[in-house]
Parts: structure tokens; sequence; C-alpha cells
């Protein structure tokens, strides 16, 4: 199984300028999405070796950022938001000074130039399912979901994708899925999600 999660942060910083004593109020909510990949990474470590993580981050001052993750194994990503914050800000910093196409801090964690309408239209060309997690969506138990081709997961951060994302979503067929009644959070939605595809292809 091949399976990308894209988190659509359009209110995260683009540099390494946010303080750590209060990456939620400084940071455009970049806490969201430090809890998101670690919970992408955690929550199932068995699936790591399959996962790839992509973040569009859409925030002052030189936006977009196309964050990635990828070929990592359970343990190689940090336990807690805080950690990874500290490693996404030392990665950003970066960025913001070299400004080269692409910028690794970590193996296996780059930042390279490129939107959301251009890294969705990538992973289009993968030729596999691609779902929209979203509030009132289909259940997710209910859904048909082939793991023999690439799996893609999009979600927004806290206020959730904005219209013209949801739009370009719209147009590439997007399934619009939920795993809940309930409001949650993104963390927890990838958890439940995660928890979901090891159940069905056997993983305890």
């Amino acid at each position: 199984m091949r399976l990308t999660v894209l988190f659509d942060a359009i209110h995260c910083r683009t540099s390494g300028d946010f303080l750590i004593r209060d990456v939620a109020g400084t940071s455009g909510r970049l806490d969201v999405l430090c809890r998101v990949l670690v919970a992408t990474f955690r929550s199932v470590p068995e699936l790591c070796p399959s996962i790839r993580f992509l973040s569009v981050l859409g925030g002052p001052p030189n936006p977009p950022l196309l964050l990635q993750v990828r070929e990592v194994l359970a343990g190689m990503v940090p336990e807690s938001g805080l950690a990874c914050a500290l490693l996404l800000k030392d990665l950003l910093a970066r960025a913001q000074t070299q400004n080269p196409a692409q910028v690794e801090v970590w193996p296996h964690f780059s930042v390279t130039r490129k939107g959301f309408a251009e890294s969705l239209e990538d992973i289009v060309g993968e030729q596999g399912q691609l779902f929209y997690l979203v509030e009132g969506g289909e259940p997710l138990a209910k859904t048909e979901i082939n793991p023999s081709v690439p799996l893609v997961f999009v979600l927004g951060d806290h206020q959730g994708v904005p219209p013209e994302h949801e739009t370009l979503l719209m147009q590439q067929n997007a399934w619009k899925i939920g795993v809940g009644e309930k409001s949650l959070l993104g963390s927890q939605i990838i958890t439940l999600l995660l928890l979901e595809l090891a159940r069905r292809t056997g993983i305890d």
C-alpha cells in the first residue's frame, strides 16, 4: 500500500521566526501541522514505510512552501508536537536564508517551492484514489478503498480547506469522506484513518 497524506496548512508561516514558547500564537498554527505529522507516523508504526506526508504552507513571509516527509521508519519522527516544531523551525529558517530549490535538515525531511495546485496535480498524476477528509463526508467505514493503488487523503487545518482549494479537489473528483459525526482535531482524524486502514490490511 502506498499512502499520501496532504495537509493544507494555508495559514502556517514560511519562515522559522516563530516563538517556540508560543508556537500556536506566532506561527500561523504550525502546532496543528506538527500534531498531524506526529499522528501520521506514530499512530500505526507498521505503516510508516508506506506513508508520504506532504503539507503546503501558505502563510507569510514567502509562500508557498511544500514540506515533504517520506521513507521514514517508526521512531524517526519526533514523538511530540514541540519537538516537531523545533525541527521545522530549523528547516524553515534554512529555507528562508538559503532560498534554494530544495532544503533538507534531517534525513527524509525537505521543503521545496511548490503550491497546493501544483502539488495536487503531481499527486493526481500517480493515478490513485483521491479522498477529501471533511465533516459530513461519506462514513469511512462505508467507503471502498483499494489498497493496490496509491491512496491520497487531503485535509485542512483548524479552519478547513479554503474554498479555492476545495474547488480544485472537486475538479479532480475527490471522494468526500468523514471519520465520525463529531468535529475532530486533524490529528484525531489521521489516527482514526490509519487505524481503519491497518484493520483493512490485516495489521494488528
